[in-house]
């Protein structure tokens, strides 16, 4: 017989249907130990995995989810930064830190472990896990060793990081002068360092020369087909603006001089399938769907006189430096000595690190990370710019099937497994990137000491952004009218009930029964909750959760629980299904504002463990006892706030 059953009638059907992993690791992406969190790092990292992680802990329990971050300390930017500010680099480095820690706290980013790459508590079982992966990458065949030309300050005698050397963009449309070595931050150009015009070495002025250096590559070209079985599964569940660029760049490709392209169209027809574009450099790349449809090809053209090269320069990655700051190569590679780990692959691999640390802070066996990290039925969620997805899928990706025994397998049970990634575009203020000399820019500190917001004003807004699909805009008067809308109607929403019921029922939530049309409301906004809750898409979801707010308003109107001169039985209906709707407001907010919605809690007199999913849809049992009206978004002042340009 078939199955004839419909949707979900009542919530908790819904909920018996969710996906539950066993356990889950969510990560943000780590801001260099250089200076104060921004308005970008909380908008595209930070708050967006706070609020994936306070929703893990509503899907799974708190205590089965690490929450964890630091600050990526290592490599030339921390250095560099140190050196102009005339500090050690250790003292740099700590007070940077804990300046980051006590901004996330302010903003209720509620991490297990905010920690750092070089701190005490993380290096030394930071680099034993470096170098053990190392030594498994090296053993199975992804590490090579290549002599490069790289910038060395005859002044000083040492080795030059690119971001140590600044000079004039050779961009013919940019006049920047102070740009980087390999990229200018004015125009976005990128280019090799040899091109940079009038090198000078930022640490002596002296102009630098190109010298001989060997390095580890890493040629991530060994687990390419892997990483594309991987990437092809995630069509239906990743953003595209995460997965498309990532899978296009493993599709297996070939490269061919474009002199041979009446040739190549003579055979077009008969090579497997494939796309074909025009590359710089007058040529041509064939991509395909797999690697052995490539190799035929590649056969085929060379039998017809056309030699082609894999295009797979994406694919290998210089991953050492000469820089002292970091974590040394294994002491046995002697030809390596004094070179640490490149500060990319440093960083995705600390998150691992940051949940041994984790453990042991909440008291339990470091070795435990494993349950998170190894187990199949365990998921890793990473939050991170949009500019930085290739490293953490590709990359990292990379790296952690490089550790496997089997190197052309997805990963099994024991094996590190691949995370799930969620990119954020950049954040403008103003229409315009942030920047201190138009006066836009803004950290996390000074939106709440200067401009006297509160976090979850903050938080709200910017959940409502969007940067999951686009570039947004940080608009200070729509900020202000989000928070009007706070203050006022959602706030009403809050106090409505608990009002009525000191003022009518002795403070206590009446007998009734719910209301049909608020019971199927529920369940279809239930239904949309946890759907996009697990996509982590927020702008629409808050809205609809706005307008079910609406609801407690629209029986206010209709059934006047606050006002005894209708009739009662309507009214204790009314204000017994207003408290449900309240209940699974407050869980729904609570990953969004989680302070506000902890004192309407306390307010309903519910117990802590309530911010749990399975509680949606249960209304809170009549007669129960409720405290006094708290004070929830606070007011917003008529003339709202306006930006200043001290910033």
């Amino acid at each position: 017989m078939g199955d004839h059953r419909g949707p979900p009638s009542d919530v908790a059907s819904v909920l018996s249907n969710l996906k539950r992993p066993r356990r889950a690791v969510v990560t943000a992406g780590m801001p260099y130990a250089n200076g104060p969190l921004h308005l970008g790092h909380l908008a595209g990292a930070h708050v967006p995995a706070d609020i994936h992680a306070r929703w893990m802990g509503l899907l799974i329990g708190r205590e089965n989810v690490l929450f964890v971050c630091g600050t990526d300390e290592h490599g030339s930017t921390s250095e560099l930064s140190a050196l102009k500010a005339g500090k050690p680099i250790r003292e740099f480095v700590d007070t940077i830190h804990d300046q980051q820690a006590k901004t996330l706290q302010r903003y209720s980013v509620g991490l297990d472990t905010y920690t750092g790459t070089s701190r005490p508590e993380c290096f030394p079982i930071h680099a034993k896990l470096c170098q053990d992966i190392l030594r498994q990458l090296r053993d199975h065949g992804l590490l090579e060793k290549r002599s490069s030309r790289q910038w060395f300050d005859p002044k000083v005698q040492r080795f030059l990081p690119d971001r140590f050397v600044r000079g004039r963009c050779p961009n013919p449309k940019c006049e920047n002068e102070d740009a980087y070595s390999d990229e200018c931050d004015r125009c976005g150009h990128q280019h090799s360092p040899e091109d940079l015009i009038r090198p000078r070495s930022t640490i002596s002025d002296a102009t630098p020369e190109m010298r001989e250096t060997v390095h580890w590559f890493l040629d991530m070209s060994k687990v390419s087909e892997t990483m594309r079985e991987w990437l092809e599964g995630k069509k239906k569940t990743w953003r595209s603006s995460v997965l498309s660029g990532v899978l296009d760049t493993v599709m297996p490709s070939l490269r061919f001089a474009g002199e041979h392209e009446p040739a190549y169209k003579e055979l077009k027809a008969s090579l497997p399938k494939h796309k074909s574009k025009y590359a710089p450099g007058k040529q041509v790349v064939l991509q395909f769907t797999n690697r052995a449809d490539l190799d035929t090809a590649r056969a085929r053209l060379k039998d017809s006189g056309i030699d082609s090269e894999l295009a797979d320069g994406w694919a290998h990655r210089s991953i050492t430096r000469d820089i002292a700051w970091g974590v040394p190569v294994p002491e046995e590679e002697t030809d390596l000595a004094g070179k640490t780990l490149y500060v990319w692959p440093d960083s995705l691999i600390a998150p691992i690190s940051f949940s041994r640390v984790a453990l042991t802070q909440r008291g339990e066996n470091p070795e435990r990370y494993a349950e998170f990290w190894r187990d199949p039925e365990a998921r890793i969620y990473q939050f991170l710019g949009q500019d930085n997805v290739f490293f953490y899928v590709l990359m990292q990706g990379a790296l952690w099937l490089g550790t496997q025994s089997d190197i052309t397998r997805l990963p099994v049970a024991g094996d590190l497994q691949l995370t799930e990634i969620f990119g954020c575009f950049h954040l403008q203020v103003g229409g315009q990137k942030m920047s201190k000399s138009l006066g836009n820019f803004f950290t996390g500190d000074q939106l709440l000491d200067e401009k006297g917001y509160e976090a979850d004003q903050i938080r709200y807004y910017l959940a409502l952004l969007g940067l999951a699909e686009k570039q947004s805009d940080f608009e200070f008067a729509k900020l202000d009218e989000r928070n009007k809308f706070l203050a006022g109607p959602l706030n009403a929403a809050f106090e409505r009930p608990i009002s009525a019921a000191h003022s009518k029922f002795g403070g206590r939530v009446p007998e009734g029964v719910l209301i049909e049309k608020v019971v199927a409301d529920t369940v279809r906004i239930v239904q949309r909750y946890v759907k996009s809750m697990d996509r982590a898409d927020h702008p629409n979801l808050l809205f609809e959760i706005e307008n079910y707010a609406r609801t407690i308003n629209s029986l206010f109107t209709q059934y006047k629980p606050h006002d005894d001169r209708h009739p009662e039985e309507s009214r204790r209906n009314a204000l017994f299904t207003a408290f449900y709707v309240l209940k699974n407001l407050m869980i729904m907010l609570y990953p969004f504002v989680p302070s506000t919605m902890e004192r309407l809690r306390e307010s309903l007199r519910l117990p802590a463990d309530v911010f749990r999913i399975d509680e949606l849809g249960t209304p809170i049992p009549a007669g129960h006892e409720l405290g006094p009206k708290g004070t929830y978004f606070p007011a917003v002042a008529a003339e709202g706030h306006e930006p200043t340009s001290e910033a």
